[in-house]
């Protein structure tokens, strides 16, 4: 799926155009319509690369267990592993 440009890799640039365009608008094109015309289409382009940007964190959260790392990929259950991957001890528990 190729990937969107504006929505995944425009960092502040839009959140900026909507404030410079609701602070300015009104000096540059002299119409009320067009300027709050402009800041509705940026405020609706601000809404959408929000909700893909959730939708692809969200994707990310709720991989299946077979990717990853291959660490990640065993099972450890009722286990405490440490940051390095050891299997912490009931006496180490407990300190």
């Amino acid at each position: 799926m190729p990937q969107i440009i504006w929505a995944g890799q425009s960092g502040c640039l839009l959140p900026l155009l909507i404030i410079f365009n609701l602070f300015f608008g009104k000096l540059f094109f002299h119409s009320t319509a067009i300027w709050l015309g402009i800041e509705g289409v940026l405020i609706f382009l601000f809404i959408l690369k929000v909700h893909f940007f959730v939708r692809k964190i969200s994707r990310q959260s709720h991989r299946p267990q077979g990717r990853g790392l291959p660490s990640a990929r065993q099972s450890h259950r009722g286990r405490v592993i440490d940051v390095e991957g050891r299997v912490v001890e009931e006496k180490e528990k407990l300190k």
